[in-house]
């Protein structure tokens, strides 16, 4: 039996597979809607102890994380730490408005939005 017409398709679907972005395994459970009018997708922990950001480019997945800063916290807001690069930060107040600082300078500002399972 000769198989050579199947090649052309055998050749396509190695093409399609390798240009496949894979999907993290994260899954968001809010977002925060910045003033700029961009939309970041966000993990929120159960305790909300962390924030994972997933952000797909060209090369692949990059996962940043926040943690809560134990002991930081007032009645009106939480802290946040960027694990990788500690000078830049979260904070969470009130109704869910977000600020990202860098250095203690302000970034962004925004609203956190969570979404109930």
């Amino acid at each position: 039996m000769n198989y050579r017409h199947l090649f052309p398709f055998f050749i396509s679907i190695s093409v399609l597979s390798a240009c496949a972005v894979p999907q993290p395994a994260i899954q968001a459970n809010g977002v925060i809607v910045w003033s700029n009018g961009v939309e970041e997708k966000v993990r929120v922990s159960p305790s909300n102890d962390h924030f994972v950001f997933v952000s797909n480019g060209f090369s692949g997945s990059q996962v940043v994380v926040y943690s809560r800063i134990n002991g930081a916290s007032t009645p009106e807001c939480e802290y946040y730490v960027n694990e990788p690069k500690p000078a830049v930060r979260l904070t969470v107040c009130g109704e869910g408005e977000v600020e990202l600082l860098n250095n203690g300078v302000v970034q962004n500002v925004g609203q956190l939005s969570v979404f109930t399972s």
